[in-house]
């Protein structure tokens, strides 16, 4: 089936649980019985998503990722793993798999070659796999300069692009990667982007990350998670159309005194819970009531009145930010509703 048209939970799931990459079902974590990481959270993983984990610090997404790892044992519930049940002491399964921590650290006094050597043995290869493997990832991630250089002087670029041969060893069939552009400036970050995007076109991954402008730019589905919870999983198209359009910008041009007659007129009305004008970009933020068509019609007649044009018009924020906001805002409000109604559940 095409990639594209997969889907990482809901009706659109695989038939055939045995097809899925990773399976939680009803997986909840409690820490020293005292804290609740996850708490009942089923999430279904198909073949080619590019899964993009995200939520609030806290909310769990490490903890998840640990449980399909196998890291750590389910307080209740159950993890699948190429349909088969993810252990502690599930390591022919962890051999497909690869991972990066947030924050990777190394030995220091080894170096890019050294180390990945050492990894290619953990993994079992022989030496005439391990060498030619090791060699053609130090190339792919461009640390073929500093590959017989001491680890301890790398710069966070190059331990990222090392933890990403580390993680690529073993040629893993799904890539588990925590937060892999923590820390990195502009040219390494769009490095990993880029990596990424190549490694989409015959890996399965899931990404966590704070960076939502990442996600949006890599993934094709998302999870979001809020206090333990599983608030959302579904592809990014459903996620953005879940945005609340209620805020927008106006670039203008015309005259500043009929601009600033209209926007004082606007002011009164009672679609709009603010209206600022910073030189000729308009803002507008409706109220919750109002009917965003309507609303932005009567602007664009006034403006019209006042013989201002309008040259561009665009929703505020970054789409994706703002859907998970408005989710885990309204998965906040909620409270204890959720508990009783299925449907949240």
């Amino acid at each position: 089936m095409p990639r594209a048209g997969r889907a990482a939970k809901g009706t659109d799931m695989a038939d055939n649980a045995a097809d899925l990459v990773a399976e939680t079902q009803r997986l909840t974590k409690i820490y020293q019985n005292r804290q609740i990481a996850l708490n009942d959270v089923s999430l279904r993983v198909e073949p080619g998503t590019v899964l993009g984990l995200l939520g609030p610090n806290g909310a769990g997404k490490t903890t998840l990722l640990r449980l399909i790892l196998g890291l750590h044992r389910p307080t209740a519930g159950v993890v699948k793993v190429f349909g088969q049940t993810m252990s502690p002491n599930a390591a022919s399964l962890r051999r497909r798999i690869g991972y990066i921590p947030t924050n990777p650290r190394f030995p220091r006094g080894m170096t890019p070659i050294t180390y990945l050597d050492f990894v290619a043995r953990l993994f079992g290869l022989p030496r005439n796999m391990r060498k030619p493997r090791l060699a053609g990832l130090i190339r792919a991630v461009d640390l073929l300069p500093q590959s017989g250089q001491s680890i301890a002087g790398f710069s966070n670029g190059m331990t990222a692009r090392l933890a990403v041969a580390a993680s690529l060893i073993n040629e893993p069939d799904l890539l588990i990667w925590d937060e892999p552009t923590h820390g990195l400036d502009i040219e390494a970050r769009r490095s990993m982007l880029d990596l990424i995007k190549r490694l989409a076109a015959d890996k399965t991954l899931i990404l966590s990350s704070h960076n939502l402008l990442d996600i949006d730019e890599v993934c094709n589905h998302a999870a979001v998670l809020s206090r333990g919870h599983l608030i959302f999983s579904g592809s990014l198209t459903e996620l953005k159309g879940r945005i609340r359009k209620s805020a927008f910008e106006l670039d203008l041009e015309g005259d500043q005194k009929s601009i600033t007659k209209v926007v004082t007129a606007l002011k009164t009305a009672s679609d709009f819970k603010s209206v600022t004008l910073r030189q000729r970009r308009l803002e507008l933020r409706l109220t919750d009531e109002a009917f965003a068509p309507a609303a932005l019609a009567n602007v664009c007649m006034s403006l019209a009145d006042n013989k201002v044009n309008i040259v561009a018009v665009r929703t505020i924020g970054q789409q994706t930010e703002q859907a998970f906001l408005d989710l885990v805002e309204k998965d906040e409000s909620r409270g204890f509703t959720r508990l009783y109604t299925a449907e949240a559940a």
